[in-house]
């Protein structure tokens, strides 16, 4: 009869797994080592690295007992770390809160992220180069479409090259996690006006303070036994306990965020495309420049108008669309619409998130 200590023990099977991930990753680390070597030994040929959607989708696909929700977050975090061997990868955002969560999410904890204050120096810092990516707000369930972003990326040179979708969630926290010690909110204005119900039916004696970021509310209430702060990311609040998840007076509310870079990925099969129109003030302009998309089966998911500024067009046409921007049905239609078009400029081709 076969003793316990025969058995195979599950443990020993855990350490080769572990070992043989730290090899993996090890692996990972000297292979881009080596494409960074060959770039520089062949600095007139460009060498891409596989685009991070593709490998996180093979990633997932190929995940069995592995979290399959879980399986981003760890390759964004090894993507990220390998990706800083190249360079300081720099990420700026515009206003912290969900977009800096965004960013996180996106790009892994080895990324530096820097928060601008609007959308127009977030993209003056990805055109010149100073940061590698922008994160900018593009849509949110509530309000629609972003109005400075939109009008940012039909006037730059620069391109949405992923999104990211998060819910607009805010959580309290404080020092000691006890809702009886609560005397003061901190949190900025579009939070604190975001939870105010809330706030005002369980906290009915505390002071709400307005204060510039999430950052400020939760230093604020690191110090302060009294004090509890809003935050929206539980695993960056640390010395903070959590009092309530989700304290949002309105559910459901999400946030699409744009992935702004310099230059688009390449095509994966499964892929958005957006562009902007300048649309002659005629009758039947409009109509006549959706045709070409009809007529090839491409499917738009997205059409809204802002108005252009600039002399002789009064408004400014945004398409989202299925496919990417080197698709045949595609560019023979951007082909036709362009000679319809006064202006067509493509904003952004890049994979669809699943």
């Amino acid at each position: 009869m076969s003793s316990k200590h025969d058995a195979a023990d599950p443990r020993a099977a855990i350490a080769a797994a572990d070992e043989a991930l730290s090899a993996a990753l090890d692996a990972r680390a000297t292979a881009v080592r080596e494409l960074l070597e060959y770039r520089r030994l062949h600095a007139d040929t460009y060498v891409p690295m596989t685009d991070d959607a593709s490998i996180i989708r093979q990633a997932r696909e190929r995940a069995q007992s592995f979290p399959a929700a879980e399986v981003e977050a760890v390759f964004r975090e090894i993507l990220g770390a390998t990706a800083s061997l190249e360079a300081e990868r720099r990420v700026a955002h515009c206003g912290g809160g969900f977009a800096e969560l965004a960013a996180r999410r996106h790009f892994g904890h080895a990324a530096t992220l820097v928060c601008f204050s609007d959308v127009e120096a977030v993209i003056e810092q990805v055109v010149s180069g100073r940061a590698a990516f922008g994160v900018l707000p593009l849509e949110t369930s509530s309000d629609g479409a972003v109005t400075a972003t939109l009008n940012g990326l039909a006037t730059s040179e620069v391109s949405i090259c992923a999104e990211r979708t998060l819910a607009a969630e805010y959580h309290l926290l404080s020092q000691t996690g006890n809702a009886a010690d609560v005397e003061k909110v901190y949190g900025p204005a579009p939070a604190l006006a975001a939870a105010e119900r809330y706030l005002l039916t369980n906290f009915p004696r505390a002071t709400l303070l307005d204060v510039p970021s999430l950052h400020v509310a939760a230093e604020l209430a690191l110090t302060d036994h009294g004090a509890a702060a809003l935050g929206v990311d539980l695993d960056e609040c640390a010395g903070l306990r959590t009092l309530a998840e989700s304290v949002q007076d309105e559910r459901d509310r999400q946030t699409r965020f744009a992935i702004v870079g310099r230059e688009l990925p390449s095509r994966t099969g499964r892929d958005r495309t957006v562009i902007a129109l300048a649309v002659g003030d005629r009758p039947g302009a409009l109509h006549a420049i959706l045709a070409p998309f009809a007529d090839r089966a491409i499917n738009l998911t997205r059409l809204e108008s802002r108005p252009a500024r600039r002399s002789g067009i009064r408004y400014r046409f945004f398409v989202e669309m299925d496919g990417h921007l080197t698709d045949r049905s595609i560019v023979t239609a951007l082909d036709r619409v362009r000679d319809l078009c006064p202006v067509v400029k493509v904003l952004g081709s890049y994979p669809r998130p699943d």
